[in-house]
């Protein structure tokens, strides 16, 4: 060993001034190594943990997640329920690398619990499809999902604890369709009537009326006449109106479309045109003000009651990703929303590879254009619905790297001080190496090995102490958490435990990223230090 170092003088000098029993020197270049593997340690723990979260978040979403969601749109882009989806499920189960397929039926609704409401988003599912039931089984905490026909439901954890909810309880489940048909009916009242706002356009309609005139067995008017009634009904018809209104107007369209041009500038209608005009005009008077705001709400064709369940599981829920508050059966769901026994809104879709869910779009379109146009169908998948979440983990473990990256970096300039008293209190031993021939690069060397061996030492020593943490990591949260603080609360991650997913990759990257910092910091003192005349910094002395 002793020959070894007398061959390679720089590494046996950087060796000596690292040598903790000589001088409080250093004790300091010990701290530094620490904080470089305290640096290293950190950052190891912290995105371990984020990938092991990120990676859990996403199976519970491919728990309780359709991978691709099918529904239909009209002419109009309005989403429409599907009927008879059962065929539509069967034909879609024959694609390739589909697994299953199921119903799927999603709204708001308020679920009450002895006198406390809260607006909870349900999620209806095919109990007779196994494998769905299957995947919810697996993020149940309390109770079980053996939902069946009846009035059930696996609540979140979320809800249950917000709601002071236990299995066993009930709840009361008020569906939104009531809600909107009332708010549509009271938005209709505040609807101003035709008689009071437009009273002149309605004189002017009258009018047209009485000038029609009975000709052989029909009724004759001007067709300038007909242009001009039909340009005061369509100005009236582009504003919101009362759907009571609103059908007269149209009705009164459809008895000017009834006319037939003649020549001399007439249009002849049919006998009785007249009077069905005049009594159409009746209806609109504001007399009737008050019998009209009551047939607003005489509309409501039905009242959909509410649904007692019973709450028979409780499934863990994430605050990190939305997620449903309520599972229950599907034909609960229907008569929620009011739907027939054959009526969804949408097909749900469970593929062989979910993280490549985009090659299975193009044949389940294949096999819905069957059905009907391709234009007439969506197919939104999980990436679609939830890629926001998973961009904003993403850049949070990226900015954690980012800040984290400094504790390494203070580290480093730490080395970089020790580094330039080394070279200050060992000016005169440097001096005597360079007037006995050592060359610069010599003497850079001595600093170089320094910073390769704390550099090594330091990242070698942060992996060990992040894969002790990573290993012990229970036993630490609930040490601290037993002091008061929980660096990690599990209930509001919604996991059963610290997840955690080692990446060799990251942890050698972390560990390469320190040294070469560390290594950095030690070249520049040393460059400055090799540069210096010897015969001046022995006259110094």
């Amino acid at each position: 060993m002793k020959n070894l170092l007398s061959r390679y003088i720089s590494l046996s000098l950087a060796l000596r001034y690292l040598n903790p029993l000589r001088t409080f020197f250093s004790i300091i270049t010990l701290i530094c190594l620490l904080g470089v593997s305290l640096g290293v340690m950190v950052l190891i723990v912290v995105l371990s943990v984020m990938g092991g979260l990120q990676k859990e978040i996403q199976g519970n979403l491919f728990a309780h997640s359709p991978h691709v969601q099918v529904c239909y749109r009209n002419d109009f882009g309005v989403r429409e329920v599907i009927p008879d989806w059962v065929e539509l499920s069967g034909r879609l189960r024959h694609v390739p690398g589909v697994q299953s397929t199921y119903a799927l039926i999603e709204d708001y609704a308020l679920v009450d619990v002895q006198g406390k409401q809260r607006p909870c988003f349900f999620r209806a599912i095919d109990t007779e499809n196994a494998a769905q039931l299957e995947d919810l089984k697996h993020l149940i905490v309390s109770g079980n999902a053996d939902l069946d026909m009846g009035e059930k439901a696996v609540i979140s954890s979320i809800v249950a604890e917000n709601m002071g909810l236990n299995v066993g309880d009930t709840v009361r489940v008020y569906t939104t369709r009531n809600f909107q048909e009332i708010s549509h009916a009271y938005q209709q009242t505040e609807l101003p009537l035709l008689a009071e706002k437009n009273a002149a356009e309605l004189d002017e309609l009258k009018k047209w009326g009485k000038s029609l005139k009975a000709e052989q067995g029909r009724e004759e008017v001007s067709q300038a006449s007909v242009d001009q009634a039909f340009a005061t009904l369509n100005s009236l018809l582009a504003v919101p109106r009362r759907d009571t209104e609103r059908s007269g107007l149209l009705d009164m369209i459809g008895l000017l479309n009834e006319g037939e041009a003649l020549e001399g500038g007439k249009a002849a209608f049919p006998e009785g045109t007249g009077k069905e005009w005049e009594a159409v005009l009746a209806g609109f008077t504001a007399e009737r003000r008050n019998e009209a705001d009551m047939e607003c709400f005489r509309k409501i064709k039905e009242l959909v009651m509410p649904k007692d369940l019973e709450i028979i599981g409780i499934y863990r829920a994430s605050q990190h990703t939305p997620s449903p508050d309520l599972f229950i059966p599907l034909v609960i769901g229907q008569e929620l929303l009011g739907y027939e026994d054959d009526v969804v809104q949408a097909v749900a879709l469970r593929v062989d590879d979910p993280y490549h869910v985009e090659t299975m779009l193009a044949p389940v379109m294949q096999a819905l254009e069957k059905e009907k146009p391709a234009s007439s169908w969506v197919l939104e998948t999980w990436h679609d619905r939830f890629n926001s979440w998973f961009e904003l983990m993403q850049k949070e473990r990226m900015m954690m790297s980012f800040v984290l990256s400094f504790i390494s970096l203070i580290s480093a300039f730490c080395i970089m001080a020790v580094m330039f008293t080394v070279s200050i209190q060992r000016k005169r031993e440097i001096a005597v190496m360079k007037a006995l021939g050592a060359t610069p690069f010599q003497v850079v060397r001595v600093f170089l090995w320094q910073g390769v061996i704390i550099g090594f030492a330091g990242a070698l020593l942060g992996v060990g102490l992040g894969l002790l943490v990573l290993e012990y990591r229970m036993q630490i949260q609930g040490f601290l958490a037993g002091i008061g603080f929980d660096p990690f609360p599990v209930a509001f991650h919604g996991t059963a435990n610290i997840p955690v997913v080692v990446d060799w990759g990251e942890l050698a990257w972390q560990a390469v990223k320190a040294f070469v910092m560390v290594v950095v910091a030690s070249i520049i003192p040393a460059l400055i230090t090799a540069r210096q005349d010897p015969a001046r910094s022995l006259r110094s002395m």
